[in-house]
């Protein structure tokens, strides 16, 4: 998906987004995309683990998560794509991604995981037993709190990415 901004030559990048809650795949198609070299990935919870700082701290998480955003913008205007794996539950936050996406001149590929909340669980309590490298873990009640925070994508906010793409639950 890249292509040639005004001045010949000219790369433009891409901002890979993705929409979903805990244990909805982002982590392995971000993975994946990365892998495939789309993009530098940014896993504000694989940072954390990294410098040793316990995820109970959520202050840190949030500073770490806009340093990293603020990170994310410069690599896009120097046109490297990004993969950014936050979950993005609130349309006011992908409003905000998409408006400074544009600003630097970049495209946005968009994943939205859309997984029942009982694959979610599952999913979260086998990751919680393996204790996965990186991985925040996550009790019923945190889950149920963010199924209930969560605002599902629109058409009108899929009209604004150049790209997306719907996951139902399987890792394609």
């Amino acid at each position: 998906m890249q292509r040639k901004g005004p001045k010949s030559g000219d790369r433009v990048a891409t901002l890979t987004l993705f929409c979903g809650l805990p244990g909805s795949g982002k982590t392995t198609l971000a993975r994946r995309l990365e892998a495939e070299g789309k993009g530098v990935r940014l896993a504000t919870d694989e940072w954390q683990d990294r410098l040793g700082v316990p995820h109970s701290e959520s202050a840190f998480h949030e500073r770490l998560q806009a340093a990293l955003y603020q990170h994310a913008l410069v690599l896009l205007r120097r046109g490297v794509d990004v993969i950014l794996e936050d979950g993005l539950w609130m349309k006011a936050e992908r409003a905000q991604k998409f408006a400074d996406a544009r600003s630097c001149g970049a495209l946005i590929d968009l994943h939205v995981f859309d997984v029942d909340y009982d694959t979610l669980w599952t999913r979260l309590q086998k990751r919680n037993e393996e204790g996965a490298s990186g991985a925040a873990p996550i009790t019923s009640e945190r889950l149920r709190s963010a199924w209930d925070l969560f605002e599902p994508v629109s058409a009108e906010e899929l009209l604004r990415v150049d790209s997306h793409r719907t996951h139902s639950g399987g890792f394609e």
